[in-house]
């Protein structure tokens, strides 16, 4: 791995080849204002004396790895059943999950912590809940043109062995240079409401759609919408095809005069799994260009609320609109905060956004979860140096969600089984329900403890037996009644076949 010193200032670096053709994103709020600064949000959360307590570790089997939940202690008690269900979920995908609460803590606190779970316990990745220490980057002259900037900076939770240098305003808690191995160790997801309304009851909504989603009820037609305003449309055919990696079926928007807000709303109303937009921006809204850009409408962040777009997941390349500390919040977090959609988003919380954005998307094809994603496209950005325009561009890059999301779905949240050098086994249904029974069969290479399980789409084990079987092909009932003997209503449910390390799932529609 490639070391190396940086320290950013607008003397010794410029700009690398390449990006200095893609114009800048702009902030785009009403004249006058601007992004609240560190010393403003330091101002509302002041540092306390750091508490941290282990909620707990739940095993799963293995074929995943490992991964951390941090809460703030002040909502845990609240989100209980909810962090429960995704603990759950997460076993059933094959993670053993990592549960702590903290309590104020600086960022240095947080990141010590997430460093003992990392050399210590193997976490790839964690999402942050509530009100957990944010850390802060500073730049004296941002694109060498717009001036200081300060921003939140969630790399540094990323980046576990580097060195985070404050040479600027020594003292100041903020960085303003990064040394040595640069690229990132676990990913980091975010869930931080505040300003929205109550913390606690959006929060549960949204682990309520997060939980329907890995259960296949919340998922939409696997397409895209591309939506590209003016200065960026030499680009948007190659941008859309970095995000038809994971999405094949694009919609694809980026003509000068169409690309309006009011166009822009319409297309939100049609269901799609992923929204990318590409517009001048602020925390609170995009501005799009029409009229040879001598004029601008305006969708606004809140919008996403109260539009309530049939989407799941955005990438906003957008300035400053996933700036989760500000004081009315940011339209990333709105996105996803939102009634009956919207899980995640990812864009930047400073004049900068995604770039290279097939190390992105295409990890995302190919099944990976959203953090893994943005680890790769981190880890790719950082790998052979960073010059100062990638830093300008990306250091402000934040993943709001449940990063263990699988955008292309999560087949009713339980694993499916992997290529073996054995003959494989094969789990299938013989026909519908009838009744309330329905019969299966598996086919084993070699004798087996099996367990067999039935579950309801809100991820309740309804039943479950065990058998040993010896090789070959067995047939096997499972009664659809709930443990009490009573029969299940008409609906949806998920027989488990589990052995060996293996687990085979099918979906079950009763229907009578």
């Amino acid at each position: 791995m490639r070391h190396m010193i940086i320290i950013f200032t607008t003397i010794m670096l410029g700009f690398s080849t390449g990006y200095e053709q893609i114009p800048l994103l702009k902030w785009a709020g009403p004249e006058g204002t601007r992004p609240e600064t560190y010393e403003e949000w330091i101002a509302h959360h002041p540092y306390k004396p750091f508490e941290h307590r282990v909620q707990g570790v739940y095993t799963g089997n293995g074929e995943q790895g490992t991964v951390a939940i941090i809460t703030d202690n002040d909502l845990y008690m609240a989100l209980v059943s909810e962090l429960s269900q995704l603990v759950q979920n997460l076993q059933v995908d094959g993670y053993t999950v990592h549960s702590h609460t903290v309590t104020g803590g600086t960022p240095e606190d947080l990141k010590t912590l997430l460093q003992t779970l990392y050399y210590g316990n193997g976490i790839e990745g964690t999402l942050l809940i509530g009100s957990v220490p944010v850390a802060w980057f500073e730049i004296a002259d941002d694109f060498h043109g717009y001036g200081y900037a300060d921003f939140p900076c969630d790399l540094f939770f990323m980046d576990l062995d580097g060195t985070w240098l404050d040479t600027m305003n020594t003292g100041n808690n903020k960085y303003d240079g990064h040394s040595g191995s640069i690229t990132p160790e676990i990913y980091i997801g975010r869930l931080y409401p505040k300003g929205l309304g109550n913390d606690t009851l959006l929060l549960r909504n949204y682990f309520k759609k997060d939980n329907a989603f890995r259960h296949d009820t919340l998922l939409l037609q696997q397409r895209a919408l591309v939506f590209v305003d003016d200065d960026w449309i030499p680009w948007g055919g190659w941008w859309a095809e970095n995000i038809s990696l994971l999405y094949s079926d694009t919609m694809n928007y980026w003509d000068a005069e169409t690309t309006r807000a009011t166009v822009y709303r319409a297309k939100l109303d049609t269901a799609q799994a992923w929204v990318s937009v590409f517009a001048h921006s602020w925390p609170q809204g995009h501005q799009f260009a029409y009229n040879n850009g001598n004029n601008y409408d305006t969708y606004y962040a809140n919008e996403y609320t109260s539009q309530n777009p049939p989407a799941n997941y955005y990438n906003f390349f957008a300035c400053s609109f996933s700036r989760f500390t500000e004081t009315q919040n940011c339209g990333g977090n709105r996105a996803i905060f939102n009634q009956d959609y919207g899980i995640g988003s990812i864009g930047s919380t400073k004049t900068g956004s995604m770039l290279e954005f097939e190390y992105f998307y295409e990890p995302l094809g190919q099944g990976a979860n959203l953090g893994r994603a943005f680890k790769d496209w981190f880890t790719y950005i950082a790998a052979d140096s960073v010059t100062f325009d990638e830093l300008c561009w990306h250091y402000g890059m934040t993943l709001l969600a449940d990063c263990y999301l699988i955008p292309l779905g999560h087949n009713t949240a339980l694993t499916e089984h992997k290529e073996t050098a054995f003959p494989p086994r094969v789990l299938r249904l013989l026909g519908n329900p009838v009744g309330m029974s329905v019969h299966a069969s598996i086919t084993l290479p070699s004798a087996s403890q099996v367990e067999v399980s039935l579950y309801g789409l809100d991820g309740s084990k309804l039943m479950c037996d065990y058998y040993h079987m010896n090789t070959g092909t067995h047939s096997f009932t499972v009664n659809l009644v709930d443990r009490n003997g009573n029969a299940l209503p008409n609906g949806v449910y998920v027989l488990r076949v589990s052995m060996d390390r293996e687990t085979f799932t099918e979906k079950v529609v009763k229907i009578e």
